[in-house]
């Protein structure tokens, strides 16, 4: 029996115990409501073996797949794949026609219509969204703006996809292509958020294939000029359409210095450049718009649902000074609206300026309640993000998986006119969606509800990455971490939402894909 080296099991032995830790904590979130460290970690040591030994025969299954020959299977046609997603997404198109425009749009198109814009969100939907919305104002049908947008973001969207898929047909052959570009069809969610007008759906297909054009480039016997430009240009939309992307390029740019080999670091200059771009981009949007700058509240999810946790239970434990301090911070006793899945309600009452103003006393403050009740902060931060951590067997979220049609209400005071308005040709389907998937995460149907489930979806994600490790694919290891240094910023943010597990959806064919021993010839993609 040949040997296995202690290096993958020592690999799946960590994973075993990632993989049982999440799951503990994951479940005493979602059945109890807080956490039970010791239990956990009596719960956890007794999983970490049949999980790891689950794992490792996964891997091993993997790694004996992967050194079986693969023969040529033909030809992959991106025009065609193209118009097959376009298509695809159609049928969405006329349930929520003329499209979901929800969340953050009529936030952003006050800033469009007033003039008063700000980077809270990013400019460059802010214009697009805008300027397209403005297009069908001034055509006297507002709808049918609202409908150009949906369209177009479909055409981008499926063009995105297409050349991922195109990319993996490089790297993987025209079979692993073919079966990605149906996923990206046919999956469910790919068609609701192709109309769904929120920045989370072009990031997310910008995202994706820089993640392919990436790993293209480190797994290339010799990556050409053409490449590292469309890898670069698609780091530079993704960065543009979110600032979370920034910080995890930044970050992978310092890791991939340290994995890839001296002939691969042209990828670090590539990542260098395209944060140059983006950040240049920004700048001249800024200055065009005459922008200000967001409030930095939405980065404080964490400490506001912290002091928010420790401030409702944990009163007697606190000084005078203390409970002033979170006063202060969350007028009108806002820290009574605190909701442990969704820091919005809190969040929206937050006084940042204040905060701003004497921030070394409230950040002594923070500490000094943090000492005080650890474990409130611990369950803060765990009711917060569990749904990202752990498969759960119901969707307990406050906020929406997925917002379908149109938000009306925030309107009111500031735009005169007519407005976006539902006109589904399917009303009943679009009702049934919204409730169903929307409202809950299709988690009420049997097997089709873990499709969506936005847990299991980053543990295979975190599979993936562990593959790459016990393969011995060095550089493609390092840039799988990207879409891990991604999730670690979407876990700061103030809800888990099915929009947000959305960009990890699409790197998953990407970095599922078994990629050749070496680049073949460019296959004709035409």
């Amino acid at each position: 029996m040949k040997r296995i080296p202690i290096s993958r099991l020592a690999l799946a032995l960590l994973g075993g115990a990632l993989f049982a830790l999440l799951g503990t904590l994951g479940w005493q979130a979602e059945h109890l409501g807080q956490s039970d460290p010791p239990r956990a970690q009596l719960t956890a040591s007794a999983l970490t073996l049949p999980f790891a030994l689950a794992l490792f025969w996964l891997l091993e299954h993997a790694r004996r797949k992967q050194a079986l020959p693969r023969a040529e299977d033909g030809v992959f046609r991106t025009r065609r794949a193209f118009a097959l997603l376009f298509l695809c997404y159609l049928p969405m198109f006329a349930v929520t026609f003329p499209g979901s425009f929800a969340y953050d749009v009529p936030f952003q198109l006050k800033q469009v219509f007033t003039g008063a814009y700000s980077t809270h969100h990013p400019l460059l939907h802010t214009l697009l969204l805008g300027g397209c919305i403005a297009l069908g104002r001034l055509a006297g049908c507002v709808n049918a703006g609202a409908a150009l947008y949906t369209l177009l973001q479909m055409a981008l969207l499926a063009l995105c996809f297409a050349l991922t898929c195109a990319s993996i047909a490089r790297q993987c052959g025209a079979r692993a292509a073919r079966r990605s570009a149906l996923f990206f069809a046919l999956y469910p969610l790919h068609m609701m958020m192709a109309v769904n007008a929120t920045k989370d759906a072009l990031f997310s297909g910008c995202f994706a294939l820089a993640l392919s054009l990436c790993l293209e480039a480190v797994r290339a016997r010799q990556p050409g000029r053409r490449l590292f430009t469309g890898a670069c240009a698609a780091l530079t939309l993704s960065m543009m359409l979110r600032n979370n992307m920034l910080y995890a390029v930044a970050a992978l740019t310092v890791l991939l210095c340290l994995v890839l080999r001296r002939r691969e670091r042209l990828l670090c200059a590539v990542c260098l450049l395209s944060m140059v771009l983006a950040l240049g981009g920004q700048a001249l949007l800024k200055a065009v718009t005459g922008a200000q700058s967001g409030d930095p509240c939405e980065m404080l999810s964490w400490p506001i649902q912290q002091l928010a946790r420790a401030r409702n239970l944990h009163e007697d434990r606190l000084t005078d000074d203390e409970k002033a301090a979170i006063d202060e911070l969350m007028p009108g006793e806002a820290w009574r609206l605190y909701d442990p899945t969704i820091s919005d309600p809190v969040k929206f009452e937050f006084d940042t300026q204040r905060l701003l103003g004497d921030l070394p006393r409230y950040v002594r403050v923070y500490l000094s309640v943090g000492a005080k009740c650890p474990k409130a902060y611990f369950d803060a931060v765990l009711m917060h993000t569990y749904s990202f951590l752990y498969p759960y067997t119901t969707y307990g979220v406050s906020g929406y998986y997925l917002q379908m049609g149109v938000t009306d209400a925030y309107y009111d005071g500031w735009y005169e006119g007519e407005r976006i308005q539902s006109a589904s040709l399917f009303p009943r389907v679009l009702a049934s969606l919204s409730w169903r998937f929307g409202a809950q995460g299709a988690m009420q149907i049997p097997v089709i509800g873990w499709v969506f489930n936005m847990g299991l979806i980053v543990w295979v994600m975190f599979y993936l990455v562990l593959r790459a490790a016990y393969l011995g694919q060095r550089a493609a290891f390092g840039v799988m971490l990207l879409p891990v240094l991604l999730w670690g910023t979407f876990l700061l943010g103030p809800v888990m939402a099915g929009r947000y597990i959305y960009p990890f959806v699409c790197a998953l064919p990407a970095m599922a894909c078994r990629a050749r021993p070496c680049a073949a010839d460019p296959q004709e993609n035409g």
